[in-house]
């Protein structure tokens, strides 16, 4: 689905360049910056169908999302347990009501990566990579 996300910055309402930036979709759940969605009717639409696809939606502040709250991945481990990276400072910028909720579908696993988040402009997600290949 396609849509428009913006965030504040001096002021001023910006085009996020990246979902990674405020959304993080997992199997089960998705951690969502809806406040970045200008447009109420493209708000109303991602809602929709996040929940066809049957996700518990947890939304994040904008305050949160520059937090790198967004920005997170889940995957799974060799015996098929379930993580949500993150920075701890992500972890921090979370209430204790999301990260209950978060979970409740699997395990939070942090670490601080400042210099990254600092230097580097993204955080967690940023420095992972997604593999779907077939196991050999």
């Amino acid at each position: 689905m396609i849509f428009t996300a913006n965030q504040t910055v001096d002021n001023k309402r910006l085009p996020i360049y990246h979902t990674n930036v405020m959304m993080c979709v997992a199997e089960e759940f998705v951690v969502i910056c809806l406040d970045t969605i200008d447009d109420k009717k493209e708000q109303k639409n991602v809602v929709k169908h996040l929940k066809m696809d049957g996700k518990e939606i947890i939304s994040i502040s904008e305050e949160q999302m520059h937090e790198f709250a967004g920005n997170m991945l889940q995957v799974q481990g060799a015996e098929g347990k379930k993580y949500l990276v993150m920075s701890a400072r992500a972890h921090r910028s979370l209430t204790e009501d999301q990260i209950s909720r978060i979970e409740n579908h699997c395990e939070i696993l942090t670490s601080e990566i400042q210099t990254i988040e600092t230097c580097g402009g993204g955080s967690a997600r940023c420095m992972m990579a997604e593999v779907f290949l077939p196991k050999a």
